[in-house]
């Protein structure tokens, strides 16, 4: 046998390899798709605008894990995998309901508004959560002052430095002169 392949022989292997990275990209679509990892919130509040007000208490399940019991005004989470997921809220009088929800491929943790839900509105967003902002009137309070430094502003509440006046500009000691 020669060096050479018959055409049939090449044009298959041209198509399983084809097949196999079709495959393999299905594959990996599949897993990075149906794999993926998402924080809820679930969140029991009223609306920003006040139109859509908080269910007084309920139970939830999300994909049939635990019930979550939540008040009017409470949060908690559920962690999912996967874009779809199925809600069932059981309302305090008894009544069931269940309602499915798709969440962005892209977004990691997301605020679910259970009363948005029921009433038939756009109940999934992107959660951002507050960021802690220090208020610009008071100083710096970070600034370092040395234990030791009987020079260093008192704090208010700070034990006294041994051999350091109580009062800033007193004598140290009786006889002392006072400090500048």
């Amino acid at each position: 046998m020669s060096g050479t392949m018959e055409p049939k022989v090449k044009s298959r292997r041209l198509a399983v390899r084809l097949g196999l990275v079709v495959v393999y990209a299905a594959l990996i679509a599949g897993v990075f798709s149906f794999g993926k990892g998402h924080t809820i919130i679930i969140d029991n509040k009223d609306s920003e605008d006040g139109s859509i007000k908080a269910i007084e208490s309920l139970s939830v399940s999300v994909d049939g894990q635990e019930p979550i019991d939540l008040s009017a005004g409470d949060r908690d989470m559920a962690k999912v995998r996967g874009q779809g997921h199925r809600v069932e809220i059981t309302v305090k009088d008894g009544q069931k309901v269940e309602k499915r929800i798709s969440v962005p491929l892209k977004e990691d943790v997301l605020l679910l508004s259970l009363p948005k839900l029921l009433a038939g509105q756009a109940a999934v967003i992107k959660f951002v959560p507050l960021e802690a902002v220090a208020p610009a009137d008071e100083g710096n309070n970070n600034a370092f002052t040395s234990p030791t430094d009987p020079t260093a502003p008192a704090v208010p509440g700070a034990p006294a430095m041994p051999g350091a006046p109580a009062v800033p500009g007193a004598p140290a000691k009786p006889g002392a002169p006072p400090a500048p």
